[in-house]
C-alpha cells in the first residue's frame, strides 16, 4: 500500500482498509447525473459515460480521488463535450451498481457506450494512468 497516503486503518471485522478521511469528488464528477440518467443521456446523445464506482469507507478510492480525480488535466478531460462523467456510491446504491455495472467492486472506473459497459479500469491509478486509459478508450481522446 505504498501508494496510499490518506489516513486509514485495517478493519479486521470486514477485512477492508477503511478511510478515516473522505476526499471530495471534483465538481465535474460530483455534479454528474445519476447513473441511470447518465447512461440514457449518453446513449441518446452519442456520448461516452465515464463512471467512477466509489465508497466513502474505501481508502484506495479516497486516494484515487486525491491523486488522480482532482488533477486538473483529468477534470478537463472529463469536461469534454463527448463525455458524461458520473459516479455511483456502491454502499448507498448497491442495487444500482449491481443492475447497471454488474458489480460493486471498488475502486473501479467504467466506460459505457450506447448503454453498454465497454471497458473497465480496476484499482487506484495515478492521474497519468487514468488519462492514458481515457485517451485509449474514448474517441475524444
Amino acid at each position: 500500500m505504498d501508494r496510499l497516503t490518506v489516513d486509514h486503518a485495517y478493519d479486521p471485522e470486514t477485512g477492508f482498509i477503511v478511510a478515516k478521511e473522505v476526499i471530495r469528488l471534483p465538481e465535474v464528477i460530483a455534479s454528474g447525473p445519476p447513473l441511470a440518467a447518465a447512461i440514457a443521456a449518453g446513449a441518446s446523445e452519442s456520448r461516452d459515460v465515464v463512471v467512477f464506482a466509489i465508497a466513502d469507507r474505501c481508502a484506495p478510492r479516497q486516494q484515487y480521488k486525491r491523486s488522480a480525480l482532482n488533477y486538473l488535466a483529468v477534470m478537463e478531460f472529463l469536461s469534454r463535450p463527448g463525455l458524461i462523467a458520473t459516479h455511483v456510491e456502491v454502499d448507498r446504491e448497491p442495487e444500482v451498481a449491481d443492475a447497471l455495472l454488474g458489480s460493486r467492486a471498488i475502486p473501479m472506473t467504467y466506460l459505457i457506450r450506447d448503454g453498454e459497459r465497454v471497458a473497465e479500469l480496476r484499482g487506484q491509478r495515478s492521474a497519468e494512468e487514468l488519462l492514458a486509459w481515457l485517451g485509449e478508450q474514448t474517441p475524444a481522446g
